[in-house]
């Protein structure tokens, strides 16, 4: 009974391996496709996902259009637009409950989409980000954000309305609920 038990765990590692593999077409050599494999080459935010040139009058008016930074500064400066950039991290909780709650509400969609340029930065991810053509990493550009300073904590939204300089920068610290947010905004915009 137990030979049987061993032969048939064995022959299931087995089946689960050789399905971890595929054959390409042409007879070239297998290719491992895993879960970790796809884990890796996956996108993390929607900055990711949607960080692409948008043909004007395209955007889709039921979700934010995010870009990364030095594409959504390029498109704020070029449509005389401000930034709302939202900071976050991975494993930040609160991060992930504004990405459901205020950023998913119907009215700061219409708002932002409308009036702003929408931005996702995460600062543990290293990259390089361009802002009146100089060149910056990622925690230089956190650092430029917070005015010099350190971002305290996240959530953490900054609104760049005069994107000349980094003085008219803004920041909001923690989760926002939608409807102070749409105050935020709208504010922003009457100024």
């Amino acid at each position: 009974m137990l030979r049987k038990i061993t032969f048939l765990s064995l022959a299931a590692i087995l089946a689960i391996g050789v399905s971890s593999y595929t054959l390409s077409s042409n007879g070239e050599k297998p290719k491992k496709t895993s879960k970790s494999t796809a884990k890796k080459t996956a996108p993390k935010k929607a900055a990711e996902t949607q960080d692409k040139e948008e043909a004007p009058g395209v955007l889709d008016s039921t979700k934010i259009t995010w870009y990364s930074m030095t594409k959504g500064y390029a498109k704020a400066k070029k449509e005389k637009k401000f930034l709302v950039i939202d900071v976050y991290t991975d494993w930040c909780y609160w991060c992930k409950v504004m990405d459901k709650n205020t950023y998913e509400n119907s009215e700061i969609i219409k708002r932002m989409n409308e009036y702003t340029v929408a931005v996702k930065f995460n600062p543990e991810v290293n990259g390089k980000h361009i802002i009146n053509k100089d060149t910056m990493s990622s925690s230089q550009l956190a650092t430029y954000l917070a005015k010099g300073g350190r971002i305290p904590g996240y959530p953490m939204t900054f609104i760049w309305k005069g994107i000349a300089d980094n003085s008219t920068i803004k920041p909001y610290s923690g989760y926002i609920e939608p409807a102070p947010f749409y105050e935020i905004l709208n504010k922003t915009i009457a100024e």
